[in-house]
């Protein structure tokens, strides 16, 4: 897992929001799962290490592993737009 202050760094950037701390992000994540799993795509689909579905998920697993921020009432609606991003990607 990365260090709290990379990873708030990384939620800033991904979701563009200034958040003060990682509550304000994992807030932000539960109230819209569907931000950070459009993140998580776009972020999957710009790297030169993702050719494939299967590919994007192994780094979108990676990612969220190592970014451990999803809110547990989120976790259904984040998985949910992740397979409707992948299937749109496909």
């Amino acid at each position: 897992m990365l260090d709290d202050e990379i990873r708030l760094t990384q939620l800033r950037r991904m979701l563009s929001e200034a958040f003060v701390d990682l509550g304000a992000a994992r807030d932000a994540i539960g109230a819209s799962p569907e931000r950070l799993a459009a993140a998580l795509v776009a972020e999957a689909a710009a790297s030169d290490d993702v050719a494939s579905v299967e590919a994007a998920r192994d780094y979108i697993e990676a990612r969220l592993a190592d970014l451990a921020i999803v809110p547990d009432g989120a976790t259904a609606g984040l998985r949910a737009h992740l397979e409707e991003a992948l299937r749109a990607w496909q």
